[in-house]
């Protein structure tokens, strides 16, 4: 307050003491001199006592402003006023009060904001007029260039996904899922639920939120490629004996040539049909219980030398040895043998089947060095690799990725002259899987190619570990 107004609040509040005053010594009741002495000193008085509670009132205002414009402050200190004092007291109060609200506040974001960042659906939150509001890291990471305050169409364009916004957002649903497909090196699938928030998010109105399909799509395709596939595989040999029972019950009834001739075709393709049905039924077993892990003691040098003995005469037949060499006294793992017998029963046939004539298969069984990154989890036990290799025509790299798929041959012909269903690198691998193992290919053309499989080796200090895996 200025000086100019502190003068006229003092003579406001002096004027009933000096009127008081003018009456006595109007009165002769007292002196004029010692009125007007009078008169003076009270007015002394009443502008002493006004500068200190304008003082102390701008000090408490100081005080509020600071609080207002850094939200901290010193509260001021040795009041003479009471009512200065609690006003004071009461500013600072009102401050601890917000304060420790915008910090409640601040956690709960900040804890809502990492609770979203670690969900691992990417979310992307947008308001009424489609700006978009808020994201987790998942939906940055899907769409690199995701920003807020911006409109949503400048980072999402499938009509299909907007109209299914337009409709949340205008009332009509409380929320709406629609499939999202985006197109990149490899298409990927999204079921995106569009959902209206509750009226406490504020501007967050709305949320999106991506659910990855695409493996679910890539199973669908792959159970649909495969009935097919299957379908083809089983036709193929049916429309032969179905031709060869047509022409013996017609044209070639009494032509004991044409049976002759028909009957090791028929028979030929009956068999290429049984292995082809005993081949899907064990993979349908192997697919039932490959998440239970097996629990015997088996040991493999023993089931490869059984192998061996059992293939040998097909081996023979194209002069062909098989040699078996291992590194290691302990050969034994957990595992079902006939499972065992059956996964290297199908490497070493097919390495006879596609080798040289002449040639050899070598089987090697040896102490991993460096086992493969899917079986990170045994890093502290012992990797028994047992690798098959041939002298064959060899693979292409661009195929080695796909031979354990169903079916999938590199020379479909000639997988078919050899007798193969196209689903024995399939089984192996599952076996594999149920082992808890897995193979690697590696295959120079000209030259051969090497099909190595990983088994944890039983020993003292693992089984346990062996069991829980």
């Amino acid at each position: 307050m200025g000086f100019r107004q502190l003068l006229a609040t003092a003579f406001a509040l002096n004027i009933p003491p000096t009127a008081i005053l003018v009456l006595l010594a109007a009165s002769d009741q007292i002196a004029w001199g010692l009125a007007i002495i009078a008169a003076g000193a009270s007015w002394l008085g009443v502008v002493g006592l006004l500068r200190i509670y304008f003082k102390d009132l701008r000090a408490v205002a100081r005080y509020a402003a600071t609080l207002r414009d850094h939200f901290r402050g010193t509260p001021p200190q040795r009041m003479t006023f009471e009512a200065a004092a609690e006003l004071s007291s009461l500013y600072t109060q009102i401050t601890t009060a917000f304060r420790e609200r915008i910090i409640t506040l601040e956690a709960q974001t900040s804890t809502d904001a990492e609770i979203l960042d670690h969900l691992p659906n990417p979310v992307i939150m947008v308001n009424r007029q489609r700006t978009v509001t808020g994201f987790n890291q998942a939906a940055k990471s899907l769409f690199h260039n995701l920003e807020t305050g911006y409109d949503l169409t400048r980072f999402i364009r499938d009509p299909i996904l907007l109209d299914a916004f337009d409709t949340v957002s205008s009332g009509r649903r409380k929320m709406q899922h629609t499939e999202f497909v985006m197109s990149s090196d490899a298409q990927r699938h999204f079921d995106v639920l569009t959902a209206h928030l509750p009226a406490e998010t504020g501007n967050r109105n709305f949320v999106l939120s991506f659910s990855d399909l695409t493996e679910l799509r890539k199973v669908e395709q792959m159970r649909a490629d495969f009935a097919a596939d299957a379908g083809h595989e089983l036709r193929t040999p049916l429309s032969v004996l179905l031709g060869f029972i047509e022409t013996l019950e017609g044209p070639a009834k009494d032509d004991p040539d044409a049976l002759g001739q028909f009957l090791p075709v028929m028979r030929d393709q009956a068999q290429r049909m049984q292995s082809l049905v005993e081949d899907l039924l064990s993979l349908a077993r192997i697919e039932l219980n490959e998440h239970t892990p097996p629990s015997n003691d088996c040991d493999v040098s023993t089931i490869i030398d059984k192998v061996a003995m059992a293939l040998k005469v097909k081996a023979d037949a194209k002069n062909m040895d098989i040699r078996v060499t291992t590194n290691l006294e302990n050969t034994h793992t957990i595992g079902e043998e006939k499972e065992l017998i059956q996964v290297f029963q199908n490497l070493i046939e097919n390495a006879i089947k596609y080798g040289h004539q002449d040639s050899t298969v070598d089987v090697k069984i040896d102490l991993a060095k460096n086992p493969p990154a899917a079986l990170a989890r045994y890093r502290h036990s012992r990797i028994m690799s047992v690798s098959v290799c041939d002298q064959s025509d060899g693979i292409a790299r661009e195929h080695l990725p796909r031979l354990t798929e169903r079916f999938y041959r590199v020379d479909t012909a000639r997988s078919r002259a050899v007798g193969g269903t196209g689903l024995g690198l399939a089984i192996v691998k599952h076996l594999v899987q149920r082992h808890r193992g897995t193979m690697t290919i590696e295959s120079e053309v000209g030259k051969g190619s090497v099909f190595t499989v990983y088994l944890p080796a039983r020993t003292g200090d693992n089984v346990h570990k062996l069991h829980r895996a």
